[in-house]
């Protein structure tokens, strides 16, 4: 074996639990998220072939017939009294389709499952799937697993007529819009002032940096506090401006208020962590740029626009598109935070549709379109601003 292919694979065999890693939580979700949004996937229906259930409390109830009492009956006078399908479909509790309905009228071998109650063959626990493939003279591969409807395009049709779809996504590109700059051009200048020879500048580092490295619930707990209408801030404006006939306000309650207070937090909280990407970049820059401006009799306004922000500018467009995948998929504060729909963003409103309103598939089918926009926005940005000045 050569040297070349031996360290090759060498290589790959170190590398495997990483890309293993990033096949099993990163490929995979994305290819699955892809296959439900073009299907009708509910979580809950999923799970229905996999509970388990008693037989002869089932059939009792189905028939009025008690297990005790099925050798006094013949089977045709069960057969009579037993419907098969509102025995999986009531009395079983499985939630089945017209296909499902027409497939066990067809199929279900009600003959061998009476026979089997009467002589008391059955077991008192049983998994529906298992149940299903014993009982279904054909067919039964459809109650075996959980298979959602292949649906095409509605997911996406639907979302023409969601009118908080709509909102969601809007709201989301306002909160873009309004944090990205901001928080980009504070982390500039909290890096710049962070790189400056000042007295004490590693605990600014320190302080600038720590929201980063709070817990967002914690950051959102506090906040609320300051938010409330009993809270810090309104305590604060009214010892202030009450003579002059300030009312308390519940910020994270008023629709038009309630998204801006959480973009305050929010630039607050990460302008911090990109200080530390822009400081890196200074720090890259020589020193004699700056000696040779000051030597031309150039002043800091027109250093920091001429020198420094072009130079910047790879970090800035790091910045911007992280700043506006975040911004795009906030949604911790909005969990927290914010109570009305009116001020939902769009990953909070594919969270409602898959875990509370019990919709994965339209909850994928909305991801779909979030990752659409989020590249187009990312290629966009790219191409607009330049990495090289």
């Amino acid at each position: 074996m050569k040297h070349r292919t031996k360290e090759a694979i060498v290589g790959y065999v170190f590398s495997l639990p990483i890309i293993i890693t990033v096949l099993v939580f990163t490929i995979y979700p994305i290819i699955t998220a892809f296959y439900y949004s073009v299907t009708d996937y509910q979580p809950l229906e999923a799970r229905k072939f996999t509970y388990t259930f008693n037989p002869y409390e089932s059939l009792e109830i189905n028939t009025g017939i008690l297990k005790e009492e099925a050798k006094d009956y013949t089977i045709d006078q069960m057969l009579e009294w037993f419907d098969p399908v509102t025995f999986v479909e009531i009395d079983v509790g499985v939630n089945l389709s017209d296909e499902d309905k027409e497939s066990i009228r067809k199929n279900f071998d009600s003959l061998n499952l009476l026979s089997n109650y009467r002589e008391g063959k059955l077991p008192t626990e049983i998994k529906i799937s298992d149940f299903m493939m014993k009982y279904m003279k054909s067919d039964g591969e459809r109650f075996a697993k959980y298979r959602p409807k292949f649906v095409g395009l509605d997911n996406f049709k639907q979302m023409f007529k969601d009118t908080y779809f709509y909102t969601s996504i809007s709201n989301a590109f306002l909160y873009s819009i309004v944090v990205v700059p901001i928080q980009t051009l504070l982390a500039i200048i909290l890096a710049v002032a962070a790189n400056s020879k000042i007295r004490g500048k590693n605990l600014f580092k320190s302080i600038f940096f720590l929201p980063a490295i709070t817990s967002s619930a914690a950051l959102s707990m506090i906040f609320w506090l300051i938010y409330s209408k009993p809270g810090i801030l309104n305590q604060v404006l009214l010892s202030l401006f009450g003579r002059f006939g300030f009312q308390p306000i519940d910020y994270l309650n008023e629709p038009g208020i309630a998204l801006f207070a959480i973009m305050l937090m929010n630039i607050w909280s990460t302008a911090g962590y990109f200080m530390v990407t822009f400081l890196a970049g200074l720090q890259d820059i020589p020193s004699s740029i700056y000696e040779a401006a000051m030597i031309d009799g150039a002043n800091g306004w027109q250093t920091f626009w001429k020198i420094t922000m072009p130079l910047l500018r790879p970090q800035i467009v790091f910045v911007s598109i992280m700043g506006t995948i975040g911004c795009m998929q906030v949604f911790d504060q909005i969990y927290f935070l914010i109570k009305n729909l009116r001020n939902i963003t769009i990953s909070f409103y594919i969270y409602k549709n898959a875990f509370e309103y019990g919709r994965m598939g339209y909850a994928s089918a909305l991801a779909v379109v979030l990752f659409a926009i989020i590249l187009a926005l990312s290629l966009i940005q790219r191409k607009v601003v330049k990495e090289e000045y």
